[in-house]
């Protein structure tokens, strides 16, 4: 219990450091001008630098952080989890519903990538930031992994309450 509870603190300072550099990476993506890092483009999409600023910088800002605010919430709730292990509290309610908001948060990743990739192009033109372009993009890596998670921490509640029955049969 106490190799977990060790472990555990030193992953929740990992991830609090992962929270604060997420933010950390758009804003030098913007600094650098990494504009088709930031917004992930497809190859051969070009936009007009001269244009982002003011109302426009805010917007490539907005759409590049889509994705990674996405992560930072499922760090959020990997840091409340970790805090229940630190704390002690292992097989809980709390525990599997912090599993199952990984789970969803992990899977939304994938979910907001494709929306970020299919909202870009026109928001762009709408700015005039680009001549305009659609594209789509399948993204299931995340979304398979986090529904994983999501069914594991299912099975991990349906044990948590039979152990909690067997507790109650004499």
């Amino acid at each position: 219990m106490d190799k977990l509870i060790m472990t555990s603190r030193r992953l929740q300072m990992v991830v609090f450091i992962l929270i604060v550099l997420t933010p950390c990476a758009v804003v030098l993506n913007a600094i650098t001008g990494a504009w088709a890092e930031l917004l992930n483009l497809p190859q051969g999409i070009s936009l007009d630098v001269a244009r982002i600023s003011g109302l426009n910088l805010l917007v490539v800002l907005v759409l590049g952080s889509i994705k990674p605010v996405v992560y930072m919430v499922a760090f959020w709730f990997l840091y409340k989890l970790l805090g229940l292990y630190h704390q002690g509290i292992i097989f809980t309610a709390r525990n599997v519903a912090e599993i199952r908001k990984i789970g969803w948060s992990i899977a939304s990743i994938d979910i907001a990538g494709m929306i970020q990739t299919l909202i870009t192009g026109p928001v762009l033109m709408a700015f005039e930031i680009n001549s305009g372009y659609l594209a789509a993009r399948i993204e299931a890596g995340y979304l398979i992994i986090g529904l994983f998670i999501v069914l594991i921490a299912y099975v991990m509640d349906m044990g948590r309450e039979l152990t909690e029955q067997d507790k109650l049969v004499i």
